[in-house]
């Protein structure tokens, strides 16, 4: 199959965030007298704490932070720049009841007249208009967003006036580039947390790789992007079953371990350097992990929590308010019984892995014990 580098439209935007993140490091927020400030990575205050803890769930202020004030009249909201500018008075984009972050140097917003989103930049001017339903947030320069679709309650017989779980029906979902340009028509938006968004490929044709799932671009062509499940899947089975000595399992290892039994308390968990958790474990380990290579009993799943990391400690495995990344640096547990349903923590082994910029790498593990 012919593989096409692909287009401008994402190459360009990478070049430019490189070059944007280099520039200046993240403020970081603090907080005083119940308001919320940012301080540079020297301590110098950069925005002082008058923020309100409502609007202002940003730990890190990269570019554009969603904020607001509380006055003498109730509260103001806005989109704050390190510039000071305040832009977008009253157009917060919120998803569960909580205003968005910055991702990849731009920000949702919603025209609340037209009920209509759109996006910033960081210098707070308008990236791609508010003409969308709903968005999701930036990955690797594109954006699932659904066009054309109508308001709607999903509380039965429940105006939208009194209406408090308001979603959407109709309309379609598309993918979209940087600037909003279509890339995709009719795109399933229900398999977007399953891809990795930086695997992307161009071809004439949809992928033969069993791993990859394609869809078909505005132009005739196929974008295709690898199935995080399906990828790790394969690197398990293929890469990582097959090697269970000492040296291998080091060089598939997090620098350091967690483990337990499956069934206590995460903070309860034992963590150590992995020399001496192999030292510890290693044969359990060995002997567990080949039974799984001789039945492939096992299933795996993507693990959307951040545990063992914490956005202080680890800021480059979570977005600017604290969330796990999921979707840039992935989580996924491979679990005893998993693919037949009967996974229980007190019974069955779990192994946790997180992709770095080396590969994926074990974290933690659980073995009860008998």
């Amino acid at each position: 199959m012919e593989r096409k580098a692909i287009g401008s439209w994402l190459a360009v935007g990478a070049l430019t965030l490189s070059a944007s993140a280099a520039a200046e490091e993240p403020w970081v927020a603090f907080t005083q007298n119940d308001l919320i400030g940012f301080k540079d990575a020297q301590g110098t205050v950069k925005v002082e704490p008058k923020l309100s803890p409502m609007f202002t769930l940003a730990r890190r202020f990269e570019h554009i932070i969603a904020t607001g004030e509380e006055t003498a009249d109730g509260y103001r909201s806005y989109y704050l720049l390190r510039d000071g500018r305040e832009v977008a008075p009253d157009s917060l984009y919120f998803f569960d009841n909580a205003p968005v972050c910055e991702s990849e140097n731009s920000i949702r917003f919603r025209d609340r007249q037209r009920d209509k989103v759109g996006f910033l930049d960081g210098h707070g001017q308008v990236l791609i208009p508010a003409e969308l339903s709903d968005a999701r947030a930036m990955r690797n320069g594109m954006v699932v967003a659904l066009k054309g679709a109508t308001r709607s309650c999903a509380d039965p017989g429940v105006s939208l006036e009194q209406c408090e779980h308001k979603g959407w029906s109709g309309g379609s979902e598309v993918l979209l580039d940087r600037q909003g340009g279509t890339l995709v028509k009719n795109f399933d938006g229900s398999q977007a947390g399953a891809l990795d968004w930086f695997s992307q490929e161009v071809s004439d044709r949809p992928s033969s790789d069993p791993r990859r799932v394609s869809f078909k671009l505005d132009d005739g062509r196929y974008l295709s992007f690898v199935d995080i499940e399906k990828d790790i899947a394969a690197w398990f089975r293929d890469e990582f079953l097959p090697h269970l000595d000492d040296a291998a399992l080091k060089a598939n290892s997090y620098p350091e371990l967690w483990s337990g039994q499956g069934s206590e308390p995460l903070n309860d968990w034992k963590t150590a350097a992995v020399d001496d958790v192999l030292r510890e474990h290693g044969a359990q380990l060995r002997t567990r992990l080949e039974a799984l290579r001789i039945s492939a009993g096992y299933g795996v799943r993507q693990d959307d929590m951040g545990w063992p990391f914490d956005p202080e400690s680890d800021p480059q495995y979570f977005d600017g308010c604290g969330e796990f990344a999921q979707w840039r640096t992935p989580k996924v547990s491979a679990m005893e019984h998993w693919q037949q349903g009967s996974f229980e923590p007190a019974k069955h082994a779990s192994f946790d892995f997180i992709r770095t910029a080396e590969g994926y790498r074990l974290v933690a593990f659980s073995i009860p014990q008998p």
